[in-house]
């Protein structure tokens, strides 16, 4: 079927992270009107709070809603992005989006100290974090904790504290985000695409078409629709069908929500063409899809 997940190729960008010749990791808080990082990825490793905001997060192949309080480990060249909800980009309020983060290679801890029996929890965990990992359970506080204070130490006790972190990490509870088939491979340079996917993040929610996308990348709707179906190995409309149903896939196992308000938030405007895509893509109804959610 031509809308399996299989077939999609996700685009990102990037980050080229430049530490200080005092330091082998970089510690850093963000805030502005909304989280503007695109569709990116790095060779770092980071843990990432967010202190402020919601909308969307992406790792990898995983998309879900993000709040303040979400904390994740990314591993490296793991494509990500926080999409800010639209309430943040709009102008008449003085709401924020913010974040505490650190970024860091797997070098930070020498090539022989790593490999120490004492350090087997962290090794695990970093393999573990190269699908990304969502961060819960009864240590979640103390990471948090440690993270907010992280501005406040030296770079030893920082350095300390990133060992402190994840070892709970690994100790505590947490969720793999991306799917095991994910690819790191599938990343592309093409700034066209990165803007198109970046525009399709921000308004998938709303009744986006192939013109207005076409539009905002300086593109005419035959080229663009021809440079699309290049890029991503299907066309605009499955590409954006394929968010919207990994959206609505992540609230029918994680809420309550009726399906028609489902379908609705992920941007469908008809009930019947949601239940309509939703089945061709995973092979069941919303309401199947959410009785095998246990």
């Amino acid at each position: 079927m031509e809308e399996k997940r299989e077939n999609i190729i996700l685009t990102a960008e990037l980050e080229k992270i430049e530490f200080s010749k005092k330091t082998s990791f970089y510690v850093g808080k963000y805030h502005d009107s909304f989280f503007r990082r695109p569709w990116h990825y790095h060779p770092e490793y980071e843990i990432l709070l967010i202190t402020n905001g919601y909308g969307t997060r992406m790792v990898g192949d995983h998309f879900e809603p993000f709040e303040a309080g979400d904390l994740i480990l990314l591993g490296g060249n793991l494509p990500h992005a926080w999409i800010s909800d639209p309430y943040f980009i709009k102008k008449y309020h003085s709401d924020v989006c913010e974040s505490i983060f650190i970024q860091f290679q797997k070098s930070v801890f020498g090539s022989q100290f790593i490999d120490i029996p004492e350090m087997e929890s962290i090794r695990t965990i970093l393999v573990k974090a190269e699908r990304g990992i969502k961060i819960s359970g009864k240590f979640k506080n103390e990471i948090v904790s440690q993270m907010l204070m992280l501005h406040e130490k030296t770079s030893l006790e920082q350095l300390l504290s990133l060992i402190r972190m994840l070892y709970l990490i690994q100790k505590g509870d947490y969720e793999v985000l991306a799917s095991g088939n994910f690819s790191k491979k599938n990343l592309f340079k093409s700034d066209k695409m990165t803007r198109a996917h970046n525009y399709i993040m921000q308004n998938f929610k709303y009744e986006i078409d192939v013109n207005a996308c076409a539009a905002h990348v300086g593109m005419t709707v035959t080229s663009f629709c021809r440079f699309f179906k290049k890029q991503t190995n299907v066309s605009f409309s499955v590409y954006l069908n394929y968010l919207r149903i990994n959206l609505a896939q992540k609230l029918l196992r994680n809420t309550q929500l009726p399906i028609k308000e489902i379908a609705f938030e992920c941007g469908f405007v008809s009930i019947v063409y949601f239940n309509q895509k939703f089945k061709k893509i995973t092979d069941m109804s919303p309401s199947e899809f959410r009785g095998k959610r246990g």
